[in-house]
């Protein structure tokens, strides 16, 4: 039940930029593998939501003009947040805390230059 929300969830995030896409769909799998071989065989078979999932295990890396987009929409949509919630300093530790950890992990999986 809940890998299937979590499938629900990356689908929209497809659609939504402020919904992430890629760790629902990890946290899916992650679920049908304790309960439903069926259900991650469709995620890692479905045409729109397996590469996804490939881009994130490849070892390619994610290309500079996407990680900028990305991290351009990461960004924005933490100071959005913080604004809206009037800059309260715990909201605004805690939003810089996740926004840097997330750079951080995805500049580590960023494309290497050869």
């Amino acid at each position: 039940m809940v890998a299937s929300i979590c499938v629900v969830l990356g689908t929209i995030g497809m659609f939504l930029p402020i919904l992430p896409t890629t760790p629902f769909l990890l946290l899916a799998i992650w679920l049908f593998m304790r309960s439903s071989r069926k259900g991650v065989k469709m995620i890692l078979s479905n045409r729109y939501l397996a590469p996804y999932v490939h881009a994130y295990f490849s070892r390619n890396g994610i290309p500079a003009d996407k990680l900028r987009r990305i991290l351009l929409t990461l960004w924005l949509t933490l100071l959005l947040g913080m604004v809206l919630c009037n800059f309260r300093i715990h909201v605004v530790l805690l939003l810089a805390a996740v926004g840097t950890g997330v750079t951080i992990h995805l500049y580590r999986k960023r494309e290497k230059l050869t």
